[in-house]
């Protein structure tokens, strides 16, 4: 049974995440916890008492709303596989996430995004980049707003073949594409013509790894930026999700530091898959 984290703030953008996760698991039997938070900054003008009442009153408003949410859910949920269970908690939202992944074994973190607004302050300070850069250890997949849900029949994956690849980091990725019956595209996005020795012991290990599922390999050319370069890629190659290990020598690490027009150029059409880098002596071939 898979453990699916899915923010809800009650926004058109969290709902839709949230089919999305629906639509991307519907053959897998599946916990799905709606998390809502909240936070209060108590003010130091006001007594104890009154900022006790504040916290409680926003508490059981969350509560509240979650329930009304959760009812609806289950009125509509035709889906034997699925259950649903609501969390509601006063902290931040990577705090909170945390802190979840801290008490149950999550399999995916699930969220919608409304992506890059037009400034680097933005798309820095966006919930989804913050859950990316503070959660470790579990997969966080962001869905677009207004996306429409459906299974992903191709998947793009990034990759440079600088480092290596391990089984307990692209299982999520796996899983994905067996329960969906998805086709992947392994996008080579590099500004170098070959590979070097390392990498090509890297591309025989993923291709070990990769061995029972239907994957080709692709060489992109960069011309502009990589992310604009895997932008492309992903539409030309109709793909229905992109997925990436997030480590240091890889096109999200760099989308941090090009330029903002590059940013909001890659403000993504596609649901994103995030793979938490594993050490090595944290994972497994």
């Amino acid at each position: 049974m898979k453990q699916i984290l899915v923010p809800i703030d009650f926004s058109n953008n969290s709902k839709n995440a949230l089919q999305y996760a629906r639509t991307l698991l519907s053959s897998e039997i599946c916990t799905f916890y709606l998390l809502n938070v909240y936070v209060s900054n108590p003010s130091n003008l006001l007594s104890k008492e009154y900022n006790d009442s504040v916290l409680a009153e926003m508490s059981h408003e969350s509560e509240k709303n979650l329930n009304m949410f959760l009812n609806k859910i289950n009125e509509e949920n035709d889906n034997d596989l699925h259950n649903f269970k609501v969390v509601f908690k006063a902290n931040t939202l990577v705090n909170a996430i945390k802190h979840m992944l801290n008490t149950i074994k999550i399999d995916f973190v699930i969220m919608g995004t409304k992506g890059a607004k037009g400034s680097r302050e933005v798309f820095l300070g966006s919930n989804a980049v913050k859950v990316i850069n503070g959660v470790e250890n579990c997969p966080v997949l962001v869905v677009p707003q207004n996306y429409t849900s459906k299974k992903p029949s191709i998947i793009a994956f990034s990759t440079n073949f600088k480092r290596t690849f391990f089984r307990d980091e692209l299982n999520p990725l796996i899983d994905i594409a067996v329960s969906n019956q998805s086709k992947i595209n392994i996008a080579r996005i590099m500004m170098e013509e070959y590979l070097n020795d390392h990498q090509k012991v890297n591309k025989e290990t993923l291709k070990g790894l990769f061995k029972d599922l239907d994957y080709i390999f692709c060489k992109i050319d960069v011309e502009t930026s990589e992310t604009n370069a895997l932008k492309e890629f992903a539409t030309q190659t109709e793909s229905d999700l992109i997925a990436l290990v997030h480590h240091k020598h890889n096109f999200f690490q760099k989308l941090m530091e090009e330029d903002v027009v590059d940013k909001i150029a890659f403000n993504s059409p596609l649901p994103l898959l995030i793979l938490p880098e594993l050490k090595l002596k944290e994972a497994t071939k």
